[in-house]
């Protein structure tokens, strides 16, 4: 079944590129796909460089002094 499928897609592959019409209607698509890539180039942003956060800012709000449980290690 796939020998099938493949046998069959390769034969209309070839129809189609023996077809001039195809051919020329490819091309013209092509340049036409550049032209739009070139008109909708991403433009690359530059990524501001986060500042590392230090220990002190990552335990500001804890409170260290407590033992909410009670248990002793």
């Amino acid at each position: 079944m796939l020998w099938e499928t493949l046998e069959r897609v390769n034969r209309l592959r070839q129809e189609a590129l023996a077809n001039p019409d195809f051919v020329q209607s490819a091309q013209e698509h092509e340049e036409t796909l550049k032209q739009v890539e070139q008109y909708f180039e991403p433009t690359k942003r530059r990524k501001v460089a986060k500042r590392a956060k230090s220990l002190a800012d990552i335990y500001e709000q804890a409170e260290f002094g407590e033992n909410p449980s009670g248990v002793q290690h």
